[in-house]
C-alpha cells in the first residue's frame, strides 16, 4: 500500500466542549508541534467566536493550519480539506515539525487514517443543484438521487443534506453512479497504524454542562455581531454551505427575524448535545492509542508521556 506521507503524525479527536485547544497549544510547547484543524467549520474565514476558532494570539503561539482558508460563500468538501492537508504535511515536513491534527470532524478524521475517493468538485454543478433546492426544495434533490443512483440512496443519511448534495455533484460530472465510483481505490495520505491517536473524553453531564456555557460565552462575545456581518457581507442564505456549521444555523432564523434569541440559543444547544452524542459514538470506532481527561493532573502528564514514548519508537 503507497501513502503520500511517511512522517510521525498525532491526533487529537474529543467532543465539543472537551478542551481540545487549550490541551494542543500546552502539547506544542513541549513538542515540535504544528496544528492543523480538523474542523469543518473553521476553515472559512471570519466564522471565528461561532467556531471558537484560537485566537490570534493563540494562532500566533502555535502554528495553525486550515484555519480561514475559503471564503464562507464558498462550498467545502472533504476532497477540497485533503488537498489543503497535502499542503500543510509538505510545509510541516520541510521544517521537520510534527504534525497536530485537532478537532472535533470526525468524518474528516477517519478520511484522514483510512484514506478517500478522490472524487471532482464542478462549482457551476454545484450552482445547479443549489437552485433545484432553492426552487423546490430538499425532497426533489433525494428524489433526483434516489432515480440516478438507488444504491447511494439507501447508503447514506438522505437527511443529511450536504450527503445528498454531494453525492448528486459527483454524480453529475463524472455520469457515473457514486456507487461503482466507491468500489474504485481510495487515496491514503497517511499510514494508519504509524500514527498516534488520541482521545480526550468527560462524561456527557460535564460536557453538556460545558456546551451551555460556550454558548454563553459566544453570544457574550459577540457572535450575533460577527453573525449578521457574515450574512450582510457575503450575502449569505440558509443554504449557503457555511450557515449549515453549528451555532450558524441555529441563530440565523434570529437574525431572519422568525425566532427569539433564547430559542436560537436552546436550539443551538440542542444541536451542540446531539452533535456531542454522536462524537462519542465515533471516538469508539477508532483504535485510540490513549484517551484521558486534562482536568486530572495526571492524564495531562499522560498525554505528554504517551507522545514521547511515540516519538522515540517511531524515529528508532
Amino acid at each position: 500500500m503507497s501513502y503520500k506521507f511517511d512522517l510521525p503524525a498525532i491526533f487529537l479527536l474529543g467532543p465539543s466542549a472537551v478542551g481540545k485547544t487549550s490541551l494542543s497549544l500546552e502539547l506544542a510547547r513541549q513538542f515540535p508541534i504544528e496544528v492543523i484543524s480538523v474542523d469543518s467549520a473553521m476553515v472559512f474565514k471570519g466564522m471565528d467566536i461561532g467556531t471558537c476558532k484560537p485566537t490570534a494570539s493563540e494562532q500566533k503561539r502555535v502554528n495553525h493550519h486550515l484555519i480561514d482558508v475559503i471564503e464562507p460563500d464558498q462550498n467545502f468538501n472533504a476532497g477540497i480539506y485533503l488537498n489543503y492537508v497535502e499542503q500543510a504535511l509538505q510545509d510541516i515536513a520541510k521544517k521537520e515539525k510534527i504534525p497536530l491534527f485537532v478537532g472535533g470532524s470526525m468524518m474528516f478524521h477517519k478520511l484522514l487514517l483510512e484514506g478517500i475517493h478522490d472524487f471532482p468538485t464542478d462549482t457551476s454543478i454545484r450552482k445547479e443543484i443549489d437552485e433545484i433546492k432553492q426552487n423546490n426544495n430538499q425532497n426533489a434533490l433525494v428524489a433526483e438521487l434516489k432515480a440516478l443512483d438507488p444504491e447511494t440512496y439507501k447508503a447514506i443519511d438522505i437527511k443529511n443534506s450536504r450527503r445528498v448534495e454531494r453525492a448528486l455533484e459527483i454524480i453529475k460530472i463524472t455520469k457515473t453512479k457514486l456507487s461503482k465510483l466507491k468500489k474504485e481505490p481510495l487515496r491514503k495520505i497517511l499510514n494508519k497504524d504509524d500514527c498516534l491517536l488520541l482521545g480526550m473524553s468527560d462524561s456527557k453531564a460535564a460536557l453538556d454542562i460545558n456546551a451551555e456555557e460556550r454558548i454563553k460565552k459566544i453570544v457574550n462575545a459577540g457572535f450575533l455581531k460577527e453573525l449578521e456581518n457574515l450574512v450582510i457581507t457575503y450575502k449569505l442564505t440558509s443554504v449557503s454551505h457555511s450557515m449549515n456549521s453549528i451555532n450558524y444555523k441555529q441563530f440565523l432564523p434570529h437574525l431572519e427575524g422568525n425566532i427569539t434569541l433564547n430559542e436560537a440559543c436552546l436550539d443551538a444547544l440542542q444541536a451542540t448535545k446531539k452533535l456531542i452524542k454522536t462524537q462519542l459514538t465515533w471516538m469508539k470506532k477508532f483504535e485510540l492509542n490513549y484517551v484521558g481527561n486534562t482536568l486530572d493532573e495526571n492524564d495531562s502528564n499522560l498525554f505528554s508521556d504517551t507522545i514521547d514514548t511515540y516519538l522515540r519508537s517511531f524515529n528508532k
